[in-house]
């Protein structure tokens, strides 16, 4: 009767204790820190689909205020950058060398406008990636490919006014070479930008990495990216700066200077150079803390730390996509007289009245010199 006894009530006990360590463990009861149970497992579902979604904490003002900010200054950007790039396109008196720099800059924070602002912000806004690990990886390379092409046309435009100012009869930008430096850019900028897509990923907790990888892989191309991409670039651009505000200094406090030489710069030059002053340090300062912090790689263990960050630095760094139409109007003539020109096109009357201005002018110029 015992032996029967103990036969029978041994599965029971075996139960009992199992039941008893799992109610006893909080590790496997509670999921880890950083992650949330968004939707219940289904019944009979596999192992593959027994895990936790990402959730990032984020508070509901938090989203709606990202959204806010994001939404203007995704408009602004796609708004100013499309009419720069549609004004130099139209414009006759806007179609210079340095103005093709400009549209290719143009293009690019249209890239990354159109192909990337979205999606981190349905990311952060919904607390997982829901798109894959392929748009997660397209999606970190287009962040990486814009600074990467604007800092060597920003090299190139730098380059071009130092010999236009300095040595212009040595060597001149043409069209031509002009848009061989604006492929160059391109090239350079996808190739530096390519090991993003090696590097980041979607995992099966659905998250796209915010930042690079710990190991040596990333933290090896942190530090190259940064030195070809960002330090090596900048301080080419200083250098060349640095000797054409040299020289303009020089033959402006010099009177005699100025009259002997035929090589005097017009205010127009200096005018394009402050510009170009403005929006080199505003393209460098907006864009240093996402190249720190892809080189401090932090860990993702805290997700709402780590989002809040991310967020942070890329409204830093999209606020200067957002800015660079402001300073093409407001520092460049002809690019105010080509808005109005563009957004005169399909009104005749503006032609017209333009028309009958010049040809007015033109003959009374014509009678007086007579």
């Amino acid at each position: 009767f015992a032996r029967s006894m103990d036969n029978s009530s041994g599965p029971v006990l075996l139960l009992t204790l199992l039941l008893l360590q799992n109610t006893s463990s909080p590790k496997a009861s509670s999921p880890p820190a950083g992650y949330e149970m968004a939707e219940p497992p289904a019944p009979g579902a596999g192992p593959s689909r027994n895990h936790s979604l990402v959730d990032y904490g984020l508070r509901p003002g938090e989203i709606a205020a990202a959204g806010v900010v994001w939404g203007a200054l995704w408009l602004i950007s796609v708004l100013g950058n499309f009419l720069v790039c549609l004004v130099i396109h139209r414009s006759r008196r806007t179609q210079s060398t340095t103005n093709y720099f400009v549209a290719s800059m143009a293009c690019a924070d249209l890239v990354s406008s159109v192909g990337s602002a979205p999606f981190l912000l349905l990311q952060l806004s919904s607390g997982r990636w829901m798109l894959g690990s392929g748009a997660c990886r397209l999606v970190r390379y287009i962040q990486y490919l814009t600074p990467g092409v604007q800092i060597y046309v920003l090299l190139a435009i730098s380059v071009d006014r130092f010999y236009t100012i300095v040595y212009p009869l040595s060597f001149k930008v043409s069209r031509g070479k002009a848009k061989k430096m604006i492929l160059a850019s391109w090239l350079c900028g996808a190739l530096f930008a390519s090991p993003a897509c090696f590097l980041y990923g979607s995992n099966s907790d659905h998250h796209c990495n915010f930042f690079l990888p710990s190991s040596w892989q990333g933290s090896a191309y942190s530090i190259i990216h940064l030195l070809l991409v960002f330090m090596i670039p900048s301080l080419l651009i200083i250098l060349f700066y640095q000797k054409v505000i040299k020289y303009i200094w020089r033959i402006g406090t010099d009177g005699m200077t100025v009259r002997r030489t035929t090589n005097i710069v017009p205010r127009t030059k200096v005018k394009t150079i402050k510009m170009f002053l403005m929006l080199n340090s505003l393209f460098l300062l907006s864009w240093l803390p996402f190249f720190m912090v892809q080189l401090w790689h932090p860990q993702e263990t805290d997700y709402r730390k780590s989002s809040l960050l991310f967020l942070a630095i890329t409204w830093i760094s999209f606020s200067s996509s957002a800015s660079k139409p402001t300073l093409y109007s407001i520092y460049n003539a002809n690019f105010r007289r080509g808005m109005k020109e563009t957004f005169c096109m399909s009104a005749m009357k503006c032609y017209r009245s333009n028309a009958y201005t010049i040809t007015t002018s033109s003959r009374i110029a014509k009678k007086n010199h007579v």
